[in-house]
């Protein structure tokens, strides 16, 4: 099993658009994917889990379009972005 971890901080004045953003993309990253969860806390962390069954199924599809849409909008409209695969830093 490989886990792909994107911590960041929701910024204040992109929450609204974060949260369409999220929605719509949930859909479509769960396609690829064994889970796709997402944990924000009452202070705008926000925690994403991404599973994959192994190694090669997460380098085949961790980099698709949908993923490469996924962290553009988390690095746009977050701060602090940290992306992580079994503890080693991706960002």
């Amino acid at each position: 099993m490989e886990a792909v971890i994107i911590n960041a901080t929701i910024n204040k004045n992109k929450k609204t658009e974060f949260f369409q953003t999220i929605e719509s993309l949930k859909s479509l990253v769960k396609n690829y994917c064994n889970e796709f969860e997402t944990i924000i806390s009452n202070d705008n962390k926000l925690s994403i889990r991404i599973t994959f069954s192994n190694k090669d199924e997460m380098e085949n599809n961790f980099y698709n379009a949908e993923f490469n849409i996924l962290k553009g909008s988390v690095i746009s409209l977050c701060e602090n972005v940290n992306i992580k695969n079994n503890e080693v830093s991706l960002s």
